[in-house]
């Protein structure tokens, strides 16, 4: 399987009256075509960094890449370091080649604007295509993620929905480009159980139709095991650990990656105590 992504001794610092943050020092990793590579780890750890970075959204607050190259494949299978990109040429990568689902889908969307209207623009924007098509493209994608009665939806706002329904909405709007690498930033953190596993099975199929490669950002072992084909576990900044998800659980390498899996509530684990006691994470 060949590799659409490589990140090369990637660092992204921010500038503070402090002085400078190093939140990612000096990663490499790669992602391969059609594969899901869950980056975990704990809140602070440059998980969110390091995916915004592949798009260089940092730099919208105050972050830099200080070092390293990240090399990518073009649908035309030219490749790219989107490090040296000028501003112009990453545009026609971002919602195209690339696209990211964020983390909270009750602010995400824009509450003046309606559902359908804010996918349309997106894809005006990046596939120039006139108001007429871009609207039968957007009540496809709605249909593809399972919103029923697309049409009547496309003029709801976002207050309408619940937050599953927004989260479904913002993965149509980040696939709607069919784009090769999806990142997803913790989109189930928000949700309740139930539609956490409708959202991750929903993801799984859409992947499995369009045939893009997965970047998912989680902290929750759980969904790790669930969605990953490979894993990347980070801890201040840096990648510790590297394994497919039955060594990363069954063998870990690391003490820290024993600690965030014994984070895990396990069932029973309570059984006989008179109250509920911490997890031994650190």
């Amino acid at each position: 399987m060949n590799n659409l992504l490589e990140a090369n001794n990637l660092s992204v610092y921010f500038d503070s009256e402090d002085g400078v943050i190093k939140a990612v020092d000096g990663i490499s990793f790669t992602i391969k075509q059609g594969e899901t590579l869950a980056l975990v780890g704990e809140s602070g750890s440059g998980k969110s960094v390091s995916a915004m970075s592949l798009m260089r959204l940092n730099e919208i607050t105050n972050g830099y890449i200080a070092s390293g190259s990240i090399k990518f494949c073009l649908s035309n299978k030219e490749m790219v370091d989107i490090v040296s990109l000028k501003d112009v040429s990453l545009q026609k990568i971002r919602g195209n080649e690339i696209s990211m689902i964020f983390q909270e889908p009750m602010t995400s969307l824009n509450p003046v604007l309606t559902i359908g209207r804010q996918i349309s623009e997106s894809i005006e924007l990046h596939q120039k295509l006139n108001k007429e098509d871009a609207k039968k493209k957007t009540v496809e994608m709605l249909s593809l993620v399972r919103i029923p009665e697309p049409e009547k939806q496309y003029n709801q706002y976002p207050h309408h929905f619940s937050g599953g329904m927004r989260q479904r909405v913002m993965i149509a709007m980040a696939l709607s480009c069919r784009p090769k690498l999806l990142i997803a930033d913790e989109p189930t953190t928000a949700l309740d159980v139930t539609i956490q596993s409708q959202i991750l099975s929903l993801i799984k199929n859409l992947q499995n139709q369009l045939g893009m490669a997965i970047l998912f950002i989680t902290h929750d072992m759980g969904v790790v095991a669930e969605v990953a084909d490979r894993v990347l576990v980070m801890f201040n900044g840096k990648i510790v650990e590297e394994g497919a998800p039955k060594q990363i659980f069954h063998n870990p390498a690391e003490e820290y990656t024993k600690k965030l899996i014994n984070s895990v509530p396990k069932i029973g684990s309570m059984r006989g105590k008179n109250h509920p006691e911490k997890f031994n994470i650190i």
